[in-house]
């Protein structure tokens, strides 16, 4: 454990109390870079790097002083850095309250729909009466799936998952069907987990979670075809030929020179600017959607804008368009897909005016990838 301060002078004993010596530190070697070594796993502060403290490997805090406003910001935010293996933060507060912290920030992040409640305990328990109720899936079937997991036979395994699919599929017919099924799976995991944290739940229910989270993801197949695509699939090569026509050579003057940019590097293709509400505007002409689903298209844009690690690639590779425009912007939508999932708005996911190719999710993402290329033109 490592203990974080400012030297003081003990007020009772005149004692100097220093930093370096009380966790015994190199000369000019600074503690954060200790905390980064295998054997220190919890770093003790009071204010110090309650502010401006960049350090991703933090993951968990315990928090014990009352926090306000800004400040409250600032020091549950020393958590929101990114580092490889890192998926999930938890903060334990023994001082304040939900309501007061959601109110903070609030202060500092303009539009959220958010407002303070308890967790409900009931909801994990509602949702999966529900499932059981529709007589699809079982506890029985979640306990024989666990202990296949248990076994760890792939091929057991894989074929157990392809026995539930085939009923699933016999079960509901039309696609709306499935993808309501499929949500419900999905919402009873994303609440079993978090609230899990703070209630205890009958085994049977922990169980079916495991057996959810796993079944899940592999009831519908993930990915869609367009209609361009579903036409070349029936274009058959019937007969392939090959004529000599003889040679053609280039003529002095002849050829063109290509662009020349920074560095000799080929000038990107010119950059068509433009503005999250615009995107709001161009998905209202094509969608009907609501006032709260184009507040968080704004949102989950703006936050998406506002990361440097993808400002940052798309900078970096501003000479290779094809890459960005087939490549990076599925990233891009990838990283959209995750905030709706961490706001809360899984539905989304199974909609059609969002996932399909072309749809809501597709122009954020040119939207996200146009708005940093314009940076780079400003």
């Amino acid at each position: 454990m490592l203990y974080a301060f400012s030297d003081f002078t003990h007020r009772d004993t005149n004692e100097e109390i220093r930093e370096h010596q009380l966790n015994g530190l190199n000369p000019n070697e600074l503690i954060e870079d200790r905390f980064k070594q295998d054997d220190y796993r919890i770093m003790v502060v009071a204010s110090k790097f309650q502010t401006g403290f960049n350090e991703p490997l933090l993951a968990g805090m315990f928090l014990d002083k009352p926090v306000m406003d800004k400040n409250a910001v600032q020091t549950l935010s020393r958590l929101n850095r990114c580092y490889e293996g890192k998926s999930k933060v938890i903060v334990i507060d023994f001082t304040n309250n939900t309501a007061n912290i959601l109110k903070a920030f609030n202060k500092c992040r303009q539009g959220t729909p958010y407002q303070a409640t308890e967790p409900d305990q009931q909801k994990v328990i509602v949702l999966y009466q529900g499932i059981i109720d529709q007589g699809l899936f079982t506890d029985n079937d979640a306990d024989n799936f666990i202990e296949l997991l248990k076994q760890g036979q792939d091929a057991v395994i894989q074929t157990e998952v392809n026995r539930c699919r085939q009923r699933f599929l016999f079960r509901f017919e039309s696609l709306d069907e499935r993808k309501t099924y499929v949500y419900e799976l999905a919402k009873l995991v994303k609440a079993f987990n978090f609230l899990s944290s703070f209630y205890s739940y009958d085994e049977a229910i922990e169980q079916f979670v495991l057996f959810a989270e796993f079944i899940q993801p592999q009831l519908i197949k993930q990915g869609s075809e367009s209609e361009l695509m579903k036409e070349i699939s029936k274009v058959k090569l019937i007969k392939a030929n090959v004529s000599y026509k003889g040679i053609t050579e280039n003529q002095p003057g002849n050829i063109k020179e290509p662009r020349k940019g920074n560095g000799g590097n080929r000038t990107p293709a010119p950059v068509v600017k433009t503005s999250v509400q615009t995107t709001i505007d161009e998905i209202r002409d094509k969608y009907p959607i609501s006032d709260e689903e184009a507040l968080i298209i704004r949102q989950v844009c703006e936050e998406i804008q506002a990361d440097e690690t993808i400002l940052l690639t798309i900078q970096r590779n501003k000479e290779r368009m094809r890459y960005l425009q087939d490549v990076y912007k599925q990233e891009i939508r990838s990283s959209i897909e995750q905030s709706y999932t961490e706001l809360g708005h899984d539905e989304e996911l199974y909609k059609d005016e969002y996932v399909d190719d072309g749809a809501i999710f597709d122009m954020m993402a040119h939207s996200v990838l146009n708005f940093g290329l314009g940076q780079m033109t400003q």
